[in-house]
């Protein structure tokens, strides 16, 4: 089968992907180093002038296109996209066309695809992302976004979780299925820590959704009760505002000796972090189907994340990993009180963690989507 992958800014350096839709392609095309498949990933880019190729094996490769000339994304979607998509057709021949971004990416499809079968896998959820942002213009562009999304809908569909399936039941979609991203074999391979050495870890992006001031109210409170964490932060901040207001928390609550920034790193530094770690703590108040939370379970590391979105898919509670309620503070507090400590209780849960998220590995993954592929053609 020939498959056509189209997504919008994947790095030129693979290893400068943050996570994300750029690690969910990443990681599908390891899984399908191992399927009968040639694979074509086309990337729009504003990093290159002229097309880039990055061959990955003898059949899968990254094309790195000029986006186009006008200042704003979705023109060039629209007006320059297609004439690119017919250029790669006709020299690729695909099979499928499968879009990894949504919204106003999707302009491509309308004279760019010549009656060939595509689908989408849906990441975001665009409206509740408008719901949260304060400023209005942002507000305008989610929600412009959110129509886009509902309005360009491809009739074959990729969700990463039922959630996301509840969200899109009035769409009329042809062939759905539950996918969820996928993860290499890499974590898998990370030792089992045998003693707890009471290392929280955050990764992502930090805004006021990924929530951490949440989590650093908990490791105030655990502080006063002589159970103190420390805490590795991978990520950076989205704004100078949320900044302040995290910084000078840190500071009125003498955390500074607990709490280390170590900004963006490469994956290879992350997966690091992730070993010499012994807690995710999620405290989202919107997500989907993490990657992350995927990603350390499939180390075996205990995860604590929000019930909210996708994540009580993921995660059965006191099993394979613990959900806390973001209306209750305390709940969070008592998880990481349980744990201080308990060396056993730890590798109990890291062990179950590590068995159920063998349905992220890329080879699962991979070979789900290809099902997925030829049912849809």
């Amino acid at each position: 089968m020939r498959i056509m992958i189209l997504t919008p800014g994947l790095p030129l350096n693979l290893d400068n992907i943050r996570g994300g839709v750029h690690s969910a392609v990443s990681n599908l095309l390891k899984g399908f180093q191992n399927e009968d498949a040639d694979v074509r990933v086309l990337s729009f880019s504003r990093e290159v002038k002229e097309d880039t190729k990055i061959v990955i094996s003898d059949r899968i490769e990254v094309h790195y296109v000029y986006e186009g000339p006008f200042p704003y994304h979705s023109m060039n979607y629209l007006l320059a996209g297609p004439k690119i998509v017919k250029k790669h057709i006709k020299d690729f021949k695909p099979d499928i066309i499968h879009f990894q971004e949504g919204s106003s990416f999707m302009f491509i499809r309308v004279k760019g695809l010549n009656k060939i079968k595509y689908l989408q896998t849906i990441h975001g959820m665009s409206f509740a992302e408008a719901k949260r942002k304060k400023k209005l213009k942002d507000k305008l562009t989610w929600y412009f976004n959110g129509v886009l999304q509902l309005s360009m809908l491809p009739r074959n569909v990729i969700h990463l979780s039922n959630f996301s399936v509840r969200l899109f039941s009035k769409r009329k979609i042809a062939h759905g299925a539950v996918i969820p991203n996928a993860i290499v074999q890499n974590y898998f391979d990370i030792p089992l820590k045998l003693n707890t050495s009471n290392t929280l870890l955050y990764m992502g992006i930090i805004d006021n959704n990924k929530n951490l001031l949440f989590l650093l109210q908990a490791m105030k409170d655990l502080l006063k009760a002589g159970k103190p964490f420390t805490l590795n932060v991978l990520g950076d901040f989205s704004n100078d505002m949320y900044k302040e207001i995290i910084t000078t928390y840190i500071q009125e609550n003498e955390l500074e000796p607990y709490i280390k920034f170590q900004g963006w790193v490469s994956q290879p530094a992350v997966m690091k972090f992730i070993e010499h770690s012994d807690i995710l703590v999620v405290s989202s108040k919107h997500e989907s189907l993490p990657m992350v939370i995927a990603e350390s379970m499939a180390a075996g590391k205990v995860v604590a994340a929000s019930d909210v979105g996708g994540i009580p898919e993921m995660i059965e509670h006191n099993v394979n990993g613990y959900l806390f309620n973001l209306a209750s503070p305390g709940e969070l507090v008592n998880i990481l009180e349980r744990l201080y400590d308990n060396d056993e209780k730890i590798r109990e849960i890291s062990s179950r963690a590590r068995a159920s998220a063998q349905k992220y590995n890329c080879n699962n993954v991979a070979t789900k989507t290809l099902e997925f592929y030829k049912k849809c053609v």
